[in-house]
């Protein structure tokens, strides 16, 4: 299994205002659906995640439970992007990048801040690291003028993932909110993109991400099929879907 990695837009005040706070007062809730344009369907799937994570047990890793509902919340708000295999987490150890990285237990409220010492992604199906809105200012201008920070996001986004890393940076800034990392919220199916699932709301993932991945599984598959020593006629195409995973993006 690999990483299937999303980024996600959301306020710094808006980890305690919305996501703590909702978890103890559960007609905040409703109050979203007018303030992020949230349709019916999604909205019920968004009172759903809510009343998840007020289950969470005190046992339960933060980057497993919170940080992860965070994630879940956060793409039923706005428009996220996914990008395959590129965790900043990666980075955690490593001081070019991870002095970006808020701690959050300053992020949260004080009686989860205990928990939240867990600040990253250390396996699959958890929520990683967070910049502030402030930080990713930074982040951004510091790309053009540090060539140490420059050389590891362009190695960590390769093949065209820094292109829509920096789409969800801008769109992050320009909201005014900070970066939200998190794995397994969604999965791409690459050999049919209709066919991928998601924890949060689908519709409010930017295709670019799965459109790579789908070209790079699509690219190996074919290298795999050309080099087998007694190769046979096999349709790897999938069927087209009656209504794709983008288009229905681009038609809300």
């Amino acid at each position: 299994m690999g990483w299937d990695i999303t980024y996600h837009p959301i306020a710094d005040s808006e980890i305690r205002d919305i996501y703590f706070r909702a978890l103890e007062d559960a007609t905040l809730v409703n109050a979203l659906q007018q303030q992020f344009r949230i349709e019916p369907f999604y909205m019920e799937q968004l009172q759903e995640r809510i009343e998840e994570a007020r289950s969470i047990s005190a046992g339960v890793p933060f980057e497993k439970g919170h940080a992860l509902y965070l994630a879940i919340v956060a793409g039923h708000l706005r428009r996220y992007h996914y990008l395959r295999g590129s965790a900043l987490s990666f980075f955690i150890d490593d001081p070019v990048v991870a002095r970006y990285f808020a701690d959050w237990r300053q992020l949260v409220p004080l009686q989860w801040a205990d928990a939240a010492a867990g600040n990253h992604l250390r396996e699959n199906y958890g929520g990683g690291v967070f910049i502030t809105h402030a930080r990713l200012k930074q982040l951004r201008a510091d790309y053009a003028v540090d060539s140490a920070l420059a050389a590891r996001l362009e190695e960590l986004f390769s093949d065209g993932r820094l292109v829509v890393f920096w789409r969800v940076v801008d769109d992050a800034i320009a909201s005014g909110c900070g970066l939200l990392e998190a794995s397994e919220v969604v999965e791409p199916n690459p050999m049919d993109l209709n066919a991928s699932t998601s924890l949060s709301n689908l519709m409010n993932c930017a295709p670019e991400g799965a459109l790579l991945y789908a070209e790079a599984a699509s690219a190996q598959l074919a290298e795999f099929m050309a080099g087998a020593s007694d190769p046979v006629a096999v349709d790897t195409a999938p069927a087209a879907p009656q209504k794709r995973w983008w288009e229905r993006l681009f038609r809300r």
